[in-house]
């Protein structure tokens, strides 16, 4: 579906609504409060901004075979908020790994002008389906090869490329064709610079670093750098931004940018990202990035929250039912489970999700003295009949369902009473640190917790995460759950 034309989030293909509990003060029922923020996220993410599944690592080879990697993306923009119109020239640095006759970028719906590789004019450039751009360059490109793809492009961005209620746009962050050339269909990592000019009065926020602000007459241009990031953990938002910039204690620069109308609803949960930073690297180390922040926008009332690297991106940040304290915690989460280190295939999002709203159960029990074990058993008392909250949380080549935030916290928490407080945040800690960088599947998940807790966890990890039913009761109620 095509996101930009669709009145609710709740409309994407998947969406499926749940139930909410914003309080702290839950009886027990947190993990339940994950709103339509968080649900539309997962179907977002798992079904492309056009409706079609992403397609896994083993298919991102080129059509014909042919493979290259991408080093650098290289983007300079301008875009008019009045019409709605882009320009852009991106220049995509990559190195083949087989020879090239032919490569294929990803580029929805803009106007292409012209592409060059190695400022050479290819012999042609064509679509083929919705986004893909067949380039077939003058000469072939030769394995182990170096070279430069320029292309020039401009008309008015569709899929992916959000309306903001307020004038603006942001780019939602699985969708990087929306806006820039991109090979994204493969877990490619590849340095980053933005340089983005909009009128005078607005501002372009993304990932990373920024640079220096350089304003001339009617325009005024931003500029945003970020080494080794996955595109589809890119963002861009363009409105008539209020944008605060400080530092974490350790020189860590932070910019937080608020769309019209959202400063003094958003700002005092932007104000304890330092806190939030500090706590959530207590639990699973260092911060993995050289930036940080926030972006508020209001796409709709149901916009999901969205952690692109170093800068979550709130999309329904007017909707204070879902725009929490616990909405930033979950989405800053992210930097370490699911961005630096990231699922590798979509069965594997357990690796993101479930830790993310873990680290708000860890969050509450820390800050507010919630009891962890009461909100458990009174979740798994209340879902004991109900067969969808028990579906698989990993399924070889099958992307887990909404249940993954209901009953991946659960399962975190019970994997937390099998092997005890000592051994659980030592694994939740060093799994993080030992795998930045990468991407990383269940199955080494479920390997290296037995390496760090010395613990057989076979018949545990198969009752929680593999299988479709209420675990066995010496998995159910493990440790001190036990009745």
């Amino acid at each position: 579906m095509d996101l930009i034309r669709s009145k609710r989030f709740s409309d994407h293909p998947g969406f499926e609504p749940r139930h909410q509990h914003s309080s702290h003060s839950d009886g027990g029922r947190g993990g339940q409060r994950w709103s339509l923020v968080v649900a539309t996220m997962l179907a977002a993410l798992l079904v492309g901004a056009d409706g079609t599944p992403y397609r896994s690592t083993a298919a991102a080879s080129e059509t014909a075979g042919k493979r290259f990697d991408v080093t650098d993306y290289d983007i300079a923009m301008s875009y008019q908020p009045d019409i709605r119109t882009l320009r852009g020239v991106t220049v995509v640095t990559a190195t083949a790994t087989e020879t090239l006759d032919s490569f294929t970028l990803h580029l929805s719906e803009l106007t292409i002008r012209s592409v060059t590789v190695d400022s050479k004019a290819v012999t042609s450039f064509a679509r083929t389906g919705a986004k893909d751009l067949v380039i077939v360059p003058a000469t072939p490109i030769g394995r182990g090869a170096e070279f430069r793809v320029r292309v020039e492009y401009d008309g008015t961005p569709g899929a992916g490329w959000l309306p903001t209620t307020s004038g603006g746009a942001t780019a939602f962050m699985a969708s990087p064709s929306a806006w820039f050339p991109v090979r994204e269909d493969a877990n490619d990592k590849a340095n980053f610079h933005l340089s983005g000019t909009v009128p005078t009065g607005w501002s372009v926020v993304s990932i990373g670093q920024e640079g220096p602000v350089r304003h001339e007459s009617s325009t005024t241009t931003f500029r945003w750098t970020e080494p080794n990031v996955d595109p589809a953990h890119i963002a861009v938002s363009i409105d008539r931004f209020t944008i605060e910039r400080s530092a974490l204690a350790d020189g860590t620069p932070v910019v937080n940018a608020y769309a019209p109308g959202l400063r003094e609803s958003t700002k005092p949960l932007a104000d304890r990202l330092p806190e939030i930073l500090d706590f959530l690297s207590g639990a699973f180390g260092r911060y993995p990035y050289r930036a940080g922040g926030n972006v508020f926008v209001h796409v709709n009332d149901d916009g999901p929250a969205t952690a692109p690297q170093t800068r979550p991106v709130y999309l329904g940040a007017g909707n204070t039912r879902y725009m929490t304290l616990d909405a930033v915690v979950h989405e800053q989460a992210h930097q370490w489970y699911g961005i630096s280190t990231a699922p590798r295939q979509p069965e594997d999002n357990c690796l993101s999700e479930c830790f993310a709203v873990y680290a708000t159960w860890l969050w509450d029990e820390a800050k507010t003295g919630v009891g962890l074990d009461a909100r458990y058993r009174d979740q798994v008392n209340t879902n004991k009949g109900n067969p969808g909250f028990w579906k698989e949380l990993h399924r070889p080549d099958q992307a887990p369902g909404l249940n993954i935030y209901d009953k991946g916290p659960l399962a975190l928490h019970a994997l937390r009473r099998q092997v005890g407080d000592k051994a659980f945040h030592r694994l939740i800690k060093q799994w993080p640190q030992q795998h930045r960088g990468d991407y990383a599947d269940w199955p080494q998940f479920e390997t290296f917790a037995e390496k760090v807790t010395g613990q057989d966890l076979t018949g545990f990890f198969h009752a929680w995460f593999r299988s479709a039913t209420l675990p066995a009761d010496k998995y159910l109620w493990p440790g001190r759950l036990q009745p």
